[in-house]
């Protein structure tokens, strides 16, 4: 039996832990809960961010999607100039090809770009302060979020800027072209920057969803300089444990580019609303107007600082940890996270000595403890995915098409937290009854212990555990320490030592289901078992295990509860339309078509489409040659082939060098060409003007094709005989194809007309 007679004071004691945790559950609300920035009005004063006056320019720009080449993207352009035009700033378009030699899939990206770059002189300059957004969008989505907001947001704080006195410092408006394709507006521009130019701090402003928090998730390295500003600008969010979990999604930003040539940068994104993320649902009217105010109010400030401070010392310090707490945000030196990280070893390690001393644990009961707090923590996470991937197995369609988001997922955050306490809980006593509870929860704290100490090479990371670790580390001491006629503070102590971990942990549990259910559940489940670690002597003291289990029942039923209230409210026709991903492709040489979607179909209209089982197609999506399509045979469409003329072929020694132009008859504004590594092996090669890696495989899309083509200049080393080339050019007007007609009930994400041919030289 695991529930031995309680006793004397024991009931004061539960008393004592459940008043404890019942605090702790009131912090937690506190800390999560923040009043929505109000969107200032129209009639705002003029030097103030107004998102009533923001909103005019995402409505001006967002009416259509904006793919490179498209009558929208040239439309927003010239707004863009029209309106900093008006504003009396020294405009300029500066036209260009920019180029990513990282290959995806054997693809490299370059295209014809054309970025917007307007300037405001300073009194007496040390530097320039960039605020930077791009003005591109993926095919079908208006881009209202990504990246409207960000072209909002630098307008309206330009704007501001120029009611104002003039500043120190230039300031510069830059709006890239080319973003989705690659980065390559904000690679052309750096390549336009002289060697000797001014420090450069550049304020990137971006969207991977509809609303949210902004959050600065990523700043230059050295940061100290900019760490110091930006934490003291009003609404300002920005952690150092957030650049880490970015760089593990498959998400780039401008700041890549920027930071590359030696430029200071801060990158500040909305994350929620992940399923309008890339879609034609990322309209004007669902852009969270507070999302827009807030990130706009901490633009204006940030930019009035640096534009009045002395940008040369910016790169003088090192780097700063900064993570953001329910008052705002917190830095210091990387030297005290080190330091800190090393107390919360020491005081582990002394806690660990005094246990084994006074025979509450054994060195072997503190090793098992650690391993199986790992292990429980491990299944917590789990536990928190299952919902959606459950979920996801019975109705697939609730699943946006990008991010694999619903679009109301705060029933399944609700499951997946629930579903991280059950586990938690329910594993406890079996644990508690063989272990004891104070080797448990030592050994569970020097889990967290070392793990932090396994962090240290990632600036911030061992923050995110040493902060709420080290104070529950020094009260449990404290607590070792208290003399007998003392026993009434133990509960007190503990709860002061766990407050910090509820005020940094459950804001973070909250703030990672930014990143989506996919990635944010299993994350905000290991800050679940983290604090959950952390509170074990007052969950100890709160109840006896039989009332544990109990507990663990009741967060089971919040699970089985709140997930299928997930499935009603996102239900087909409860929600905006539900999405599809279909892509087209025709076969010149064959005249043979088909459809095709990266993703299962998750309809009865999909699934008549693409009725195949998923299979590479790289004859028919030749830049995307390793992915697995669901597919079907398709109506075959009266599209040319792409043209491919030989302008010159010169052969010296074993190596041949064609020159070649390529051509799109259709008008298509991306066109690529990839060599078949069989024929050939490529040595040299130069696109539209600019080199590109000869790697193997060679391939590359490039897009904003111009009327007249591009010239391509190889120089291979064929292998035997002719040297062959496969050829595409695409669209994403998938209204061409014969008979296509999307559902009213249904979302087609990110389409694209492909038409391929194969040429042998």
């Amino acid at each position: 039996m695991d529930d031995a007679p309680a006793p004397a004071g024991a009931g004061r004691t539960r008393r004592a832990g459940r008043i404890g945790l019942l605090v702790l559950l009131l912090v937690g609300l506190a800390a999560t809960l923040r009043t929505p920035a109000a969107p200032a009005p129209a009639d705002a004063p003029p030097t103030a961010f107004s998102a009533v006056r923001a909103t005019t320019h995402v409505e001006a720009v967002a009416a259509r999607p904006r793919t490179p080449g498209s009558a929208g993207h040239a439309a927003a352009r010239e707004y863009l100039v029209r309106t900093l035009d008006d504003l009396g700033w020294s405009v300029r378009v500066d036209d260009g090809v920019g180029w990513s030699a990282t290959a995806v899939q054997g693809t490299q990206r370059g295209g014809r770009v054309a970025n917007v770059v307007v300037t405001l002189p300073g009194t007496d300059p040390t530097g320039t302060v960039v605020l930077a957004a791009h003005y591109d969008t993926v095919a079908g989505s208006p881009g209202a979020g990504d990246d409207g907001i960000g072209i909002a947001t630098v307008l309206e704080a330009a704007r501001a800027l120029t009611a104002g006195p003039r500043p120190r410092n230039d300031v510069t408006v830059l709006v890239t072209d080319g973003e989705e394709r690659g980065l390559l507006g904000a690679e052309e521009y750096t390549r336009r920057q002289p060697a000797d130019a001014r420090p450069t701090v550049v304020l990137n402003h971006e969207a991977r969803g509809n609303g949210g928090i902004p959050v600065t998730f990523r700043i230059s390295s050295p940061n100290a300089g900019l760490v110091g500003v930006l934490s003291g600008m009003p609404g300002t969010t920005a952690d150092s444990f957030t650049q880490t979990a970015f760089e593990l999604l498959p998400n780039d930003t401008d700041f890549r580019r920027l930071t590359e040539a030696g430029m200071h940068a801060a990158d500040t994104a909305i994350a929620g609303g992940g399923a309008y993320y890339h879609s034609p649902l990322d309209t004007p009217d669902r852009l969270d107007t507070a999302s827009l105010q807030r990130m706009g109010e901490t633009t204006l400030a940030a930019a009035q600082r640096f534009s009045s401070a002395d940008l040369a010392v910016l790169g003088s310090g090192g780097d700063d940890v900064v993570v953001t707490l329910p008052w705002g945000p917190v830095h210091y030196p990387r030297p005290l996270e080190i330091a800190l990280t090393a107390l919360l070893a020491a005081v582990t390690g002394a806690l660990a000595a005094r246990r084994i001393r006074d025979g509450a644990a054994s060195a072997g009961r503190l090793a098992a403890s650690g391993g199986i707090s790992i292990a429980v923590a491990a299944a917590a996470a789990g536990a928190a995915f299952v919902p959606w991937w459950l979920a996801l197995r019975i109705a697939p369609g609730q699943a946006s098409a990008v991010l694999r988001e619903p679009y109301l997922p705060v029933p399944y955050q609700v499951a997946a937290a629930a579903a991280a306490v059950a586990v938690l809980l329910a594993a406890y006593p079996p644990v508690r009854r063989r272990v004891g509870p104070a080797a448990f929860a030592t050994g569970a704290l020097l889990a967290v212990t070392v793990t932090a100490l396994a962090a240290l090479p990632f600036l911030g990371v061992a923050t995110v555990l040493v902060l709420p670790a080290l104070p529950a580390a020094i009260a449990a001491l404290v607590v070792d320490l208290l003399p007998t006629d003392r026993r009434g503070w133990r509960t007190p102590v503990t709860l002061a030592g766990t407050v910090p971990a509820v005020v940094v942990l459950v804001p973070a549990a909250v703030a990672s289901f930014d990143a989506g259910l996919l990635t944010g559940a299993p994350l905000a489940g290991v800050f679940v078992a983290v604090l959950f670690a952390l509170a074990l002597p007052l969950v100890d003291a709160a109840g006896a295990p039989s009332q544990l289990r109990l507990a663990a029942i009741a967060a089971a039923g919040v699970v089985l509860v709140a997930a299928p209230v997930g499935g009603w409210v996102n239900r087909d026709g409860a929600t905006p339309p539900r999405q599809e991903q279909l892509l087209y492709a025709l076969n010149a040489d064959t005249g043979a078509a088909v459809w095709a979607s990266p993703r299962a179909p998750a309809s009865a209209w999909s699934r008549a489409l693409l009725p195949e089982e998923p299979a590479t197609l790289p004859d028919a999506f030749p830049w995307r040659s390793e992915t697995r399509f669901a597919h079907g045979p398709a109506p075959v469409a009266p599209l040319p082939a792409p043209g491919l003329a030989v302008v010159a072929d010169v052969t010296d020694g074993d190596e041949r060098t064609l020159t070649l132009r390529l051509t799109s008859p259709r008008g298509a504004p991306t066109i690529g060409l990839w060599v078949d590594g069989t024929s050939a092996a490529v040595r040299e090669a130069v696109v539209a003007g600019r080199s590109a890696a000869p790697a193997a495989p060679f391939g590359f899309l490039f897009s904003g094709t111009p009327a007249e083509g591009i010239e391509v200049r190889l120089t291979v080393a064929p292998r035997d005989g002719a040297v062959v080339l496969h050829v595409a050019d695409v669209t994403d007007d998938l209204t061409v194809v014969p008979g296509y007609t999307a559902p009213d009930d249904r979302a087609v994400v990110t389409p694209a007309v492909a038409v391929t041919r194969t040429v042998r030289l």
